[in-house]
């Protein structure tokens, strides 16, 4: 029997979910203490890194569900570009500011906060260490910004390839990905080949972005479908746990994103349990709430040890993780959600053409 294709409008409320394990994870890497722990406990953290090729490859595809058929002329283009700066640039600029008191250096290299500003400081060389300029976890910020650049491009072409097309294509951008070893590599990363060195990383990490946009059209075509049930993504999330678990280098880190990928295939498709308990509302939430944990993990963290100095530090490292979660939530309802609304809705829409 042929597949049926996806919904177009299909709810993905379960995917919004997993952001937040992610966002969780990579925090976990930059500040859970893992001194005596298991081996594999402290391998599965030490790992953490590779949860932001999570978000590029579903970066990938929910932008491709959410304008896929609306990218056909410059109008829709621009709405695009000020949805996605309606998105990222408010919480971006608070993390910024909060990390400014704290921050040194700002005044004496007055282009590298220009392109820390604008986005830009992750655009050089792998080994560049602009890209960790003033909040160092911007540099990812940096890269999905070039996706946006990219994105308009990418989508009417690629959305053209016949389902044959699309499976090749992601099974070579997966194979890109896997034998450059992508997921390990981020600023001063892991290079997997001499010739990487002078590339930017924008370009570098794009294999896993279209990765994330053939996964999409692929969904959009019905191809998962048949991935419905929870065994399909109980499997799928067994063997990125296992991949996370028993990844020691950045060179074998590819494994845990090939999990990624079936992980968001068999999740998006999933009409059983596993999408009933990753759409109950707090996880919701707390998915919506990711991009402003992972963006002001660490200028919360650099703040906790001024706010709880002396004998009180220990109180500062026990209430970092729990007290960033809050501030997360609280930045989404109160900052994001509000100003995401305002700055799409001074765009004006399009005026329907009148029948005659």
């Amino acid at each position: 029997m042929e597949s049926k294709p996806s919904p177009a409008g299909s709810n993905l409320t379960q995917l919004t979910s997993l952001r937040f394990f992610a966002a969780v994870y990579v925090l976990a890497y930059h500040s859970a203490d893992i001194d005596g722990s298991p081996h594999l406990i402290a391998n599965f953290v030490k790992n953490g890194y590779l949860g932001v090729s999570f978000f590029f490859l579903l970066s990938g595809f929910i932008l491709t569900h959410s304008y896929f058929d609306k990218m056909s002329d410059w109008d829709e283009v621009r709405r695009f570009a000020i949805a996605r700066s309606a998105r990222i640039y408010p919480v971006y600029l608070l993390a910024l500011a909060v990390a400014l008191p704290l921050a040194k250096g700002l005044f004496d290299y007055p282009l590298a906060s220009l392109a820390t500003l604008g986005l830009i400081q992750a655009w050089g060389a792998p080994a560049s260490l602009l890209a960790f300029f003033w909040n160092p976890a911007g540099w990812t910020l940096s890269v999905e910004f070039f996706f946006y650049l990219m994105f308009p491009l990418l989508l009417p072409l690629l959305s053209r390839l016949t389902t044959v097309a699309l499976w090749a294509g992601l099974a070579a951008a997966v194979s890109v990905f896997a034998v450059m070893c992508l997921p390990g590599l981020g600023p001063t990363g892991y290079l997997a080949f001499s010739w990487m060195a002078p590339m930017p990383l924008p370009l570098l990490r794009l294999p896993e972005f279209i990765a994330g946009i053939l996964c999409a059209l692929l969904f959009r075509a019905g191809a998962f479908n048949r991935l419905h049930d929870d065994v399909a993504a109980i499997v799928a999330g067994a063997f990125t746990m296992a991949a996370l678990i028993a990844t020691s280098a950045a060179s074998t880190g590819s494994f845990a994103a090939i999990g990624f990928v079936a992980l968001i295939m068999t999740c998006a498709v999933n009409d059983g349990l596993v999408q009933r308990a990753l759409s109950c509302r707090p996880l919701v939430l707390l998915g919506n709430a990711s991009y402003a944990l992972y963006i002001l993990q660490i200028p919360v963290r650099k703040w906790m040890p001024v706010i709880f100095t002396g004998e009180w530090d220990w109180i500062g490292r026990l209430l970092y993780q729990p007290l960033l979660i809050i501030i997360s939530v609280a930045v989404f309802i109160l900052l994001e959600e509000p100003a995401r609304r305002f700055l799409r809705g001074s765009v004006p829409k399009r005026a329907s053409p009148s029948v005659a």
